[in-house]
Order: C-alpha cells, then sequence, then structure tokens
C-alpha cells in the first residue's frame, strides 16, 4: 500500500459532496502525494474515475466492500 499524505471521510454526504470535498483536499497536496477518500456514495465510482481522467490524477486503488468506497489518489 502507498504511503497517504491526506485522509477525508466523505461517508454519509449526498452526491456532491463527496467529490466537491475530494477537489478540495487535492488542492492542498503537492505533485505525487496520495489522498485517501472514503464514502458510502455509490456513484464515486463512476466519478472519481471521471475526475482522474479529465485532470490527469492517477487513481491507484478502489476498495468496494459492503457499500463503502476507498480510494487512492495521487495528484498529478
Amino acid at each position: 500500500m502507498a504511503y497517504i499524505d491526506m485522509e477525508l471521510n466523505a461517508q454519509n454526504m449526498a452526491s456532491p459532496q463527496p467529490m466537491v470535498q475530494t477537489l478540495r483536499a487535492m488542492d492542498q497536496l503537492s505533485a505525487g502525494q496520495v489522498l485517501k477518500v472514503t464514502t458510502t456514495e455509490p456513484r464515486s465510482v463512476r466519478n472519481f474515475e471521471a475526475m482522474c481522467f479529465q485532470l490527469g490524477h492517477k487513481l491507484m486503488e478502489i476498495i468496494a466492500w459492503d457499500g463503502e468506497y476507498t480510494f487512492l489518489l495521487q495528484k498529478a
């Protein structure tokens, strides 16, 4: 597992709040740093994939378990 520079708990937030909070957190990181995001929003998988594709961030890992989604994102 990668070194995690920042963690964001976005559980129980309705869409689009997990994405909004993630974008704010990514703004605080330097290139190459890793953000761990945990959410319960099922649409987050699709949203995070699209965000990484559009902004050039690396989606290092997605873990889906029992209604909870964890993402490791590396800032471009």
